[in-house]
């Protein structure tokens, strides 16, 4: 009996090092689509590894219509968590424009639960670098017909 108890909390001790050990090094990631305040259409993956993409259609008939951008991973991610306690994931990537010219994104992902309908973005387009002076788009409020979802993995 002694032997088993003592194979059984060896193999707890190490299954809870491993399992720690797995979320300490895990990615996090925030993913999420739908349409932003100022009528663009958003779609995006972002994982804390540097790694995913997102795209931004402005509103054809809105200030910013004919803008479009791609961005292929990024060069900033950091997770955060409100006052409130709601994740939120913000990022930095180089893009690409509709006329393949570089343009700057910050932005800020705030994920308040399922199904979504409270979660809210900040966008924001720059030329000149990813800083929120000279920013030609600054797109931020509640998103509306999508979700965003912040998980750990």
């Amino acid at each position: 009996m002694r032997k088993f108890l003592t194979v059984a909390a060896l193999t707890g001790a190490l299954l809870a090092t491993g399992a720690s050990g797995a979320f300490a090094s895990g990615v996090t990631q925030a993913n999420g689509q739908g349409q932003t305040p100022l009528s663009a259409s958003l779609g995006f993956n972002a994982k804390s590894n540097l790694t995913g993409s997102l795209n931004y259609n402005a509103d054809p008939s809105g200030p910013n219509s004919g803008f479009s951008a791609h961005c292929n991973d990024y060069f900033f991610y950091t997770l955060t968590t409100t006052k409130a306690g709601f994740p939120r994931v913000k990022v930095r990537a180089t893009c690409t424009d509709q006329d393949g010219n570089t343009v700057y994104l910050l932005a800020s992902f705030l994920d308040r639960g399922e199904p979504g309908v409270n979660d809210e973005i900040c966008v924001v387009w720059n030329y000149h670098g990813a800083f929120l002076h000279d920013a030609f788009i600054h797109d931020m409020g509640i998103i509306s017909n999508g979700n965003i979802q912040i998980h750990a993995s």
